[in-house]
This record gives C-alpha cells, sequence and structure tokens, in this order.
C-alpha cells in the first residue's frame, strides 16, 4: 500500500487475461485508477465488491466486464474499511459465529412458538372459511377408512340400538338448545347434523367424533356405562363439543399446514391431502382443544340437569378396565389394538381435568344422581 489513500491493485480490463498494476484511490464519489496509459473514473455505486470471504480473492467489477484483484488481501480490507466501503452490515453478521448462532436461536424460537401459537390460530381462523361439503368428505372418507381397517359392525341388538340413539339424541338436542346449530342460523349452516354410530372395535370403551358430525360409539363404552345413563351422556356432550368447534378439522388443517410447509422445504405436495383420511385416524386433540370440549361438555351437562362431577366415573371406570396401562391414555403408536387417536381418552384423566369438571356442578337445577358404584 503506498499511501493512506492508495492502493496497489491488478486491473483486467474484460478484453484480456494480462493484468495490469494500477494505484486506486477514491475522490467524491468516485473511484479513480491511475497506471501506465490508464486512467480511468468509475462512480462508487456502479461498482460492485466482491462478498469478503476469510480465504476468498478480493475483487470489484465493473459495468463494462472490468476487474480489479487486490495484490495483498489484507491492505484491500484495510482500504475498504477506511473508506467505509466495507462488507455490509449482513454479510459481515453470516460471517460471525456469534450473530450466526444468535439467529439461528432466534429462528428456532420462531420455529417453536410458529407451531405452538401460529399454527393452532391459523387453524381456528381457516376452520370457519372452509364448507362444509369439504367437512362431509373428509368424514365419510376417514369413516370408510376406519370401518376397513379398524371397526366392525356393532354387536349390540338393534333394539338396544334403537335405545341409546333416541336417548342420546334427545339428549343432544337439549344440549345445543339455542345454540348456532339448533337456531338455524347462517353461522349454523356451516356447522354438521350430529349422527351417532355404533361400533365394535379393539379400543375398549370410546367414542369419537368426525368431522361430518358423525360420533362413533363403541361396544365397549355402551357395556361400561350401561347403568349410568348420565355419564354416557356427559361422553357424548364432550364429543359433541368436538364437532361444533370443528376441531378435528382444526387439528387436520394444522397438520395440512405443517404438510405444506414441509413440503415447500423439501417440495413433495402429492401426499398432503391424499392422506387426510389417515390424518385424521392418528389425530390425538391437544390438551387445549380437549379443554374447549370439556368446557362444551358441561355446558351440554347443564342443559340436560346432570351434574358434571358424574364423569369422575367414567375416568374411574376406564382406568379400572385398562390395568395394562393404570390410566386412560393416548394410543401408543406400537399398538396395533389402539389405532384411533381422536377419542375422548386421547389424554390422561388427570387432576385437573376431574377437579374441573367436579367444580362445574351446580347447586340448584340438576338431578341428584346416584353414588357410582
Amino acid at each position: 500500500m503506498t499511501s493512506a489513500r492508495q492502493l496497489s491493485v491488478a486491473y483486467f480490463d474484460g478484453l484480456t487475461a494480462r493484468a495490469q498494476p494500477v494505484l486506486m484511490w477514491v475522490e467524491p464519489g468516485m473511484l479513480q485508477l491511475s497506471g501506465a496509459g490508464l486512467i480511468r473514473q468509475v462512480p462508487l455505486n456502479k461498482v460492485q465488491w466482491s462478498e469478503r470471504t476469510r480465504h476468498g480473492a478480493r475483487m470489484a467489477h465493473f459495468a463494462d466486464g472490468g476487474t480489479i484483484q487486490a495484490v495483498n488481501p489484507a491492505d484491500w480490507d484495510s482500504w475498504l474499511d477506511h473508506h467505509d466501503l466495507g462488507a455490509p452490515l449482513s454479510v459481515r453478521a453470516h460471517q460471525s459465529w456469534r450473530w450466526t448462532m444468535l439467529a439461528t436461536t432466534v429462528l428456532l424460537m420462531v420455529a417453536v412458538m410458529g407451531y405452538w401459537w401460529g399454527l393452532p390460530l391459523a387453524a381456528r381462523l381457516l376452520a370457519p372459511l372452509v364448507p362444509q361439503t369439504v367437512s362431509q368428505q373428509i368424514g365419510k372418507a376417514t369413516l370408510q377408512t376406519m370401518d376397513e381397517q379398524w371397526l366392525k359392525p356393532s354387536q349390540l341388538p338393534f333394539q338396544e340400538q334403537a335405545h341409546w340413539r333416541a336417548l342420546l339424541s334427545k339428549a343432544i338436542a337439549q344440549g345445543l338448545e339455542g345454540t348456532e346449530i339448533d337456531t338455524g342460523t347462517r353461522a349454523a349452516s356451516r356447522q354438521p347434523a350430529i349422527q351417532l354410530q355404533f361400533r365394535q372395535a379393539h379400543i375398549g370403551p370410546n367414542a369419537f367424533a368426525l368431522p361430518d358430525g358423525n360420533i362413533v360409539i363403541t361396544d365397549d363404552l355402551i357395556a361400561l356405562l350401561h347403568d349410568r345413563e348420565d355419564v354416557l351422556i356427559g361422553v357424548v356432550g364432550h364429543e359433541t363439543g368436538h364437532i361444533t368447534g370443528r376441531h378435528g378439522l382444526r387439528g387436520l388443517i394444522q397438520a395440512g399446514l405443517l404438510g405444506a410447509i414441509g413440503s415447500l422445504t423439501f417440495g413433495d405436495f402429492s401426499t398432503v391431502l391424499a392422506s387426510a383420511p389417515i390424518l385424521m385416524g392418528q389425530l390425538a386433540y391437544s390438551r387445549d382443544l380437549e379443554r374447549e370440549a370439556d368446557d362444551a361438555a358441561i355446558t351440554f351437562m347443564h342443559r340436560n340437569h346432570i351434574r358434571p362431577s358424574v364423569m369422575g366415573v367414567f375416568f374411574q371406570r376406564v382406568k379400572d378396565a385398562s390395568p395394562r396401562r393404570g390410566q386412560a391414555t393416548a394410543p401408543q403408536a406400537d399398538d396395533a389394538s389402539q389405532p384411533i387417536g381422536i377419542a375422548f381418552s386421547s389424554h390422561p384423566a388427570d387432576a385437573e381435568r376431574l377437579a374441573h369438571f367436579q367444580s362445574a356442578d351446580l347447586d340448584g337445577g340438576l338431578q341428584e344422581q346416584p353414588t357410582p358404584p
């Protein structure tokens, strides 16, 4: 380097491979080049400075194909910094391991927040926009897949099925009285009609709701609660909450958005929607959706004049009927007899849920229920 303001560099005219030694300096707004038989001026805003790397060549490019290249990289970097022509902040940041670690940490935090809060919020906002015909198609395809793979026709006598269907349908009508579904408003037109389906299955005493409004009740659940109609109504109220809250569709939208993000990243959209019935069959509701359904069940039971605390009978009986697991837990991936995740027992019957039901009892207007056996 010849002076604080001038730097020795190699100049290439873009026509030949011969390097010409020149001096480079800056005057207001202009880059000056001077050498044997060469005097050139280039506006600084027309010069493309190469990105600074640890071991890469230091270069700058001109619009006509000309190039200058550093003779001494350290002098080049010092000269650029002296004239405030160094690498922009973004370049310096990604060349710094500290900035890289910070950016990685922030990216991970954004990804986690997007997964835990962004996706559920997006699903909540998008679900009401989905036509009911789509929900019906998804529910129909899901039930058909389940019937082919996991479920069998109910073994309950026809008269018994008719008895439970009449009882529960009346409870549903009363539990939804005054709601959008009952009043026939425009919003209600986007809500599915609730229907009851009975099936035999190897998933134990269970019930689950589908986006098209079908509630599937297993024979084992009827056997478990045949003497406690009030508790069975509470279970159906919980599943009704999943339907009115469009939880199945919201869960499917979340899974679809997650799949779409993966598809954008890895470039495969082919199976995002094609796997909807399988996704529905193995999708467990989040704790927030379970709490929403519990709240809906409480309102449902109040309207049927039933104390919500009787749900303790269901939790206890399911626990007693599941000695291998000790409690009603979500199906495990390697448990072939428990393939369905969208069920009332998707989450543990923990003290929080029991306390919530027990605290929801009202002093008046509710039936006195027999002491649980």
